[in-house]
């Protein structure tokens, strides 16, 4: 299944967050190819959310908050899939 690029940047940004921070690492953290992998830290460098020093690359504060409102999108996911399934269940009991 194709990532889209919200996900992507997602998943970039819980690699440099868990200290994979150098271009070959996160290539590999995220299944990138180099290409792919400098476009996207371009594009998040661009935009404020991650900063190169010394061949490492950090989340900014925008960034970190980037990050924690997709991480609590992903737990409200969760908890969302959680609940549906646990009402199916409900509503097959019923049945």
């Amino acid at each position: 299944m194709r990532r889209n690029r919200e996900e992507i940047i997602s998943d970039i940004l819980e690699a440099i967050d868990s200290k994979i921070n150098r271009i070959s690492s996160i290539m590999k953290y995220v299944n990138l190819s180099a290409s792919l992998a400098k476009k996207y830290l371009a594009l998040m460098k661009e935009n404020g959310l991650i900063e190169e020093k010394d061949g490492e690359y950090v989340i900014t504060e925008k960034g970190r908050k980037v990050l924690e409102q997709i991480r609590s999108i992903r737990k409200a996911e969760i908890d969302l899939i959680t609940l549906v399934n646990e009402l199916k269940k409900e509503i097959n009991l019923t049945e």
